[in-house]
């Protein structure tokens, strides 16, 4: 009935990590081909990637560079050259020019429109179906409302992120690289720590991942998936990006709880469940802009 997912950029961390609550894997980091051994940019990963999340049980997506240049469109194209004769279930794109490449290179599985895909009407979504995609990643500006608008008036599948730091800016260039590790040529793995961006006054931080910029506060739905369920949404995404493996399954065994209460018609009890989930979370939670507000706040159940 439901589909809860999560992101996984590489080997070592599908190997370390806990994926039982998961149904989905996407593989891969969308924001940077030189994360170490980053599915996305490495070709040769990607048999034993899909042998593994297979074994699993897992239903498997491929996320391809968000970004790519124009030098960078050859590589991008080995990847999915790599990619077409495995079992794939999706792959992940986030601009029009992939749509085409793909296209030209006979690509017949089914598409995902990631979250810098930047959409928010439906009638972009009507264009995006007539190129293969079957799901969505609206802008995460989008209030829940606007969501269910158009998943019904496409119709379309929407993948809908209910936990974790909400991506919001990405660039072709390492911001850490360039401030904060000024003079290194290469890179080495700066982004494996923590770096916030935080305003003088100290009410708000995001954080920094080299090429994507990130909420600081983390996203949390946990108390209203009753009400995303009643919406008629089913695809629920946790983000994962930076975030330890082990807090990424417990972050998913939470949502798998409240997700087989709702399938089974039981009531849950989520406040035990936020407490937990606030102890990930360093600068806090908040709903982003699921509920038509600024993006900063948490509201809970009444």
């Amino acid at each position: 009935m439901f589909e809860l997912s999560t992101d996984v950029p590489n080997l070592q961390a599908l190997r370390g990590g806990d994926y039982d609550a998961f149904d989905a894997l996407y593989l891969g980091d969308f924001s940077c081909p030189d994360y170490p051994k980053n599915f996305s940019s490495h070709p040769e990963t990607l048999a034993e990637g899909v042998r593994i999340a297979r074994d699993q049980g897992k239903r498997c997506y491929l996320r391809l560079y968000a970004v790519p240049s124009n030098h960078e469109l050859d590589d991008v194209r080995r990847t999915i050259d790599a990619a077409m004769g495995l079992p794939f279930d999706a792959f992940e794109v986030h601009n029009m020019g992939l749509l085409r490449v793909l296209r030209e290179m006979g690509c017949t599985k089914p598409l995902h429109l990631g979250v810098f895909g930047n959409l928010y009407t439906h009638e972009t979504a009507r264009v995006l179906k007539d190129y293969g995609v079957t799901r969505v990643y609206p802008n995460p500006e989008l209030s829940l409302r606007e969501i269910r608008y158009i998943k019904d008036e496409t119709p379309i599948e929407v993948l809908v992120q209910v936990h974790g730091k909400i991506p919001l800016v990405i660039s072709e260039t390492c911001f850490i690289m360039e401030n904060a590790h000024q003079g290194a040529e290469t890179c080495s793995f700066f982004c494996s720590k923590s770096h916030w961006l935080t305003r003088s006054q100290g009410d708000w931080s995001l954080k920094d991942a080299g090429r994507m910029t990130l909420s600081g506060k983390d996203l949390c739905m946990i108390e209203h998936m009753d009400r995303l369920a009643e919406a008629g949404l089913e695809h629920f995404f946790v983000h994962g990006h930076g975030e330890e493996r082990a807090r990424v399954a417990a972050v998913g065994r939470a949502y798998r709880r409240v997700l087989n209460a709702i399938a089974g018609g039981e009531p849950c009890e989520t406040q035990g469940l936020v407490e937990a989930l606030s102890a990930f979370a360093e600068m806090g939670l908040c709903n982003g802009y699921y509920f038509e507000s600024a993006g900063q706040h948490y509201v809970g159940r009444p």
